[in-house]
């Protein structure tokens, strides 16, 4: 993958990083804390690729060690922005507990790659290729 874009949050809560392949697929990497700290800012960042990228937008997970409501509020305003701009947007390989607090909340089948929103726990993402 090329053109690797990072940002770091207040004082490294939370890591943001952005790879594309050539063929135009678009994987974020979300990291560290979701919260009231740093959701603005991720929100930012992701809206951003999505603005940037005509096809689809992956967030990556699995490095997500902590995520409240203030960060899943983020999740659901990155994904109405996507929608808005016609794009796609989906959340791989989220932790079992995050799974299961999608789940809860019914945004499973809105938020999590399709093959992901029945399991419940923090399977694989989609394979390679982003587009």
């Amino acid at each position: 993958m090329a053109n690797g874009v990072q940002a770091a949050g207040p004082d490294d809560l939370i890591g943001l990083s952005c790879q594309v392949s050539p063929d135009g697929f678009a994987e974020v990497s979300i990291r560290g804390d979701l919260d009231l700290a740093t959701a603005d800012r991720t929100v930012r960042f992701v809206t951003d690729v999505i603005d940037r990228h005509e096809g689809v937008v992956s967030a990556d997970l699995s490095g997500l060690a902590f995520c409240d409501a203030c960060g899943l509020g983020a999740l659901v305003r990155i994904a109405a922005h996507a929608e808005q701009a016609g794009r796609t947007f989906e959340l791989t390989n989220p932790s079992r507990a995050l799974s299961r607090i999608m789940r809860i909340t019914g945004l499973d089948d809105r938020l999590l790659v399709p093959a992901l929103a029945g399991l419940g726990a923090g399977a694989p993402g989609r394979g390679a290729g982003c587009g």
